[in-house]
């Protein structure tokens, strides 16, 4: 109940001033099917109160859904469940790109739209993807975070989620590339990324490995909602606060500790809130016909400006919705009611 209540003042100070949906979009008599990465995953959880804000702005109905493994194969049986429901368009988030390609591609040859958000699906098997930022910005972000709060001098590890997902994937081949090819910086030393397949415990353990093997590492850089929490913990645990360094892609309320205490010293995340909602009007657009995935296309959304869809560097189109909110020590009390 608190976490519900907690949900819903985020939509109050989140999309309150979105109350009048746009003209150009409607989802009446539409049924969606919203498939994400895992299930009791709280980063998800906000995403789909974007989806409910929208829902009732533009009429349609969904149903949402998730593995409890965070397995490509429970994916696959979620969409086959949604596409014998007969949804009109699926909305995905994928623990593998090319593992959904083709319970995918059955979907659109029943005529159901395909929108990927969060973590792309390969492009022959959408019709567009919504992601909150460009990959390039949030890899250089992390990055320049994690750089500036070791003096941009020391070793620097990546605990990622799982070796297949490719928004983390992509993030960080571009800190990869900036570490080698941009002198700024040229004095820290990369060890390399482990993983914690996006569980708690593991991504604890695989941190306190990296903590034992490398004691003068300085910096770690989190991309993942379940692994910052636990990366922290342990940084705590190990009396290592102040002396190795951690930023991310959080939830503030799962790191205010974190970052009081001088853990990190900044983290950060885009509004899922947001995410879920812009996806749904994608999705309600595509079906209607108002968009078609296109190049060029514009989406009108009530609370964004300039949503406009891109070539996406990976394949197929895509659509930035171009936010990405630091929580630090002066701030981070301002989000954990909402993220």
């Amino acid at each position: 109940m608190k976490r519900l209540l907690t949900l819903i003042v985020a939509v109050v100070l989140v999309l309150g001033t979105y109350a009048i949906a746009s003209a150009d979009v409607t989802g009446e008599g539409l049924y969606i099917g919203v498939v994400y990465k895992q299930s009791g995953n709280a980063y998800f959880q906000a995403a789909v109160t974007g989806f409910e804000q929208a829902a009732e702005e533009l009429g349609f109905t969904f149903d949402h859904d998730g593995p409890e493994d965070g397995s490509n194969d429970g994916q696959i049986r979620i969409i086959q469940n949604f596409i014998d429901k007969g949804v009109d368009v699926l909305c995905v988030s994928a623990n593998d790109p090319n593992g959904l390609v083709d319970v995918l591609q059955a979907a659109r040859e029943e005529g159901i739209k395909v929108v990927s958000w969060d973590a792309e699906v390969s492009a022959e098997a959408r019709d567009l993807d919504v992601q909150p930022a460009s990959a390039k910005a949030i890899g250089l972000q992390l990055l320049e975070s994690i750089a500036a709060s070791i003096g941009y001098e020391g070793q620097i590890a990546v605990v990622s989620a799982g070796a297949t997902a490719a928004n983390q994937n992509l993030w960080i081949s571009y800190i990869e590339e900036a570490l080698k090819d941009d002198p700024t910086y040229a004095n820290i030393e990369y060890l390399g990324v482990v993983y914690g397949d996006d569980e708690y415990q593991k991504s604890y353990d695989v941190t306190l490995a990296l903590l034992h093997q490398y004691p003068d590492i300085k910096g770690l850089i989190v991309p993942t909602t379940v692994g910052g929490p636990a990366v922290s913990k342990c940084v705590m645990d190990e009396n290592m606060t102040g002396k190795v360094k951690v930023t991310g892609l959080t939830l503030a309320s799962d790191m205010a500790e974190y970052i009081k205490a001088g853990v990190c010293d900044e983290t950060f995340l885009w509004n899922p809130i947001e995410l879920g909602y812009v996806t749904s009007y994608a999705a309600c657009a595509l079906v209607n016909g108002d968009i078609t995935g296109a190049v060029g296309d514009t989406l009108a959304v009530p609370g964004f400006e300039g949503l406009e869809v891109t070539e996406s560097s990976s394949g197929g189109t895509i659509l930035y919705l171009n936010k990405l909110n630091p929580f630090t020590v002066d701030t981070v009390d301002d989000w954990v009611n909402i993220l």
